[in-house]
């Protein structure tokens, strides 16, 4: 069990107040007066995330150093979740304080609300995770919950400081979700029905994506698949969100934090198949992987034979010309199949409809030494695990995937 002592706490202003930090450094004098004068009454949740793999929390930046502050000041509702493998509240308080308190002066309750400030910045500083992984989402869940019964506030938001790559619980980031459409992740939670009700709260998000090693950096459109899935999140949910740009603040610490493991990031996504970019001269097509889903070249259920021969002759013809065409590049089709556990028959399957494929690209014109083919089963390096059988996600596991045979990806694939 986790040994944590509760403290006092305190965040955010304003919903529209949040959203001016997120575009600025720093309030001017003006700005202060402005946004002291509008405030009323806020709730305000920390989900801070101290565990391995992620950068320094950076809980000097404005967001967190003005917000705390203003927050104490107007008396407002703080709660703290730590995010880890198994999230655990460590503080819920008001800063409400008793009415012939408030008739002090206004330098005396600035500097008590100072001091306060300083004080939880510190101990929000000094958290550690006490469990291995991370689960952003039950984390999530639990600001909710400590918000949601409240009562006659101004406005309920939440803070997330972390880098949101999960690696526990329904939205585990090792089951290569960055490599899927953010709009499908959304739908498969939103069907089994894992998004928390977000109405009337707005989450601010600080330091989404800033990992450390081990993990392997994300490039700028897995950064951007991570955001979306996020902000789809709570915008499902109802609530509103907003992605702060502050930097992490990577220190030097004696801390130690429980081993999180790694999440692999698909260094080559397979596009989706577009019949019109195979009408081209350009050689660098297949540079990336095109794949060939259910909706291009549906196959009979459990079978490699064609569901309408017809519209699936129609959907490769034009890779097949384009493969003529350019009689340097020679080609691995790659089966896969839906579901998570592989067996003879999975493999067989997988390799029977890349084989199909293949058939139709010779029928076409190919030359068959030009074509290599592997089944792969549910064992492909984009396969999204946890999907099942049905559904969109689990339908794009089930697909033929084009290659250039040369390319890394290709050879990997082969020396397995």
């Amino acid at each position: 069990m986790k040994m944590r002592f509760a403290s006092l706490f305190t965040t955010i202003c304003l919903a529209a107040y949040v959203v001016g930090l997120a575009g600025c450094g720093s309030r001017t004098s003006a700005e202060k007066t402005s946004a002291e004068e509008a405030s009323g009454m806020n709730a305000v949740c920390y989900a801070i995330a101290p565990t391995a793999n992620s950068q320094g929390l950076n809980m000097s930046s404005p967001l967190v150093r003005d917000t705390i502050y203003d927050t104490i000041l107007d008396y407002g509702y703080i709660s703290v979740v730590v995010v880890d493998g198994n999230p655990e509240f460590v503080a819920a308080d008001s800063y409400d304080i008793d009415a012939k308190y408030k008739k002090a002066s206004k330098e005396k309750l600035k500097t008590d609300a100072r001091a306060k400030a300083t004080n939880l910045i510190a101990y929000m500083e000094s958290q550690v995770a006490n469990d291995a992984q991370v689960d952003y989402l039950e984390g999530l869940r639990m600001a909710v919950r400590s918000l949601s019964s409240l009562e006659g506030y101004d406005s309920k938001t939440i803070v997330v400081i972390g880098t949101g790559l999960s690696t526990q619980g329904t939205l585990n980031f090792q089951n290569n979700l960055l490599s899927v459409e953010p709009e499908a992740v959304l739908d498969q939670l939103e069907e089994k029905n894992e998004i928390p009700d977000f109405t009337g709260i707005t989450v601010v998000w600080q330091q989404m994506g800033d990992v450390a090693s081990p993990q392997e950096d994300l490039s700028q459109t897995q950064r951007k698949r991570l955001q979306e899935i996020w902000g789809g999140i709570v915008e499902r949910g109802g609530g509103t969100f907003v992605y702060n740009d502050i930097m992490a603040n990577p220190v030097d610490t004696e801390v130690s934090y429980p081993s999180v493991d790694t999440v692999e990031l698909p260094m080559e996504t397979p596009i989706g198949f577009d019949e019109a970019m195979f009408d081209t001269e350009d050689e660098s097509i297949l540079e990336e992987p095109v794949m060939l889903t259910e909706e291009q070249v549906s196959f009979v259920s459990d079978k490699s034979t064609y569901l309408n021969e017809e519209e699936a002759v129609a959907t490769i013809q034009p890779i097949a010309d384009y493969l003529i065409e350019h009689e340097q590049i020679t080609v691995l089709l790659a089966g896969t199949t839906a579901g998570d556990e592989d067996s003879d028959y999975t493999m067989t399957l997988s390799q029977e409809r890349a084989d199909a494929v293949r058939d139709t690209l010779i029928q076409l014109g190919v030359e068959e030494s030009r074509i290599v083919t592997v089944g792969l089963g549910s064992s492909d390096p984009w396969h999204v695990y946890g999907a099942g059988y049905e559904g969109s996600i689990a339908s794009g596991n089930r697909k033929v995937v084009l290659l250039d045979a040369s390319s890394d990806t290709a050879k990997d694939i082969l020396s397995e």
